[in-house]
């Protein structure tokens, strides 16, 4: 089983975050935009 990848979701000013530890790099750095557009996908996302 893969680590579990550690996030915290935020908010202020009216805008909402999802902030990533990807210390470990669990996400390569190439799949970043794809990874956040799939986090972020109403009703499928994490916010």
């Amino acid at each position: 089983m893969a680590d579990p990848i550690r996030f915290k979701k935020m908010h202020g000013s009216g805008n909402d975050f999802i902030l990533v530890d990807n210390r470990k790099m669990a996400i390569p750095l190439e799949r970043g935009p794809e990874v956040a557009q799939m986090l972020c996908r109403p009703k499928f996302g994490i916010g």
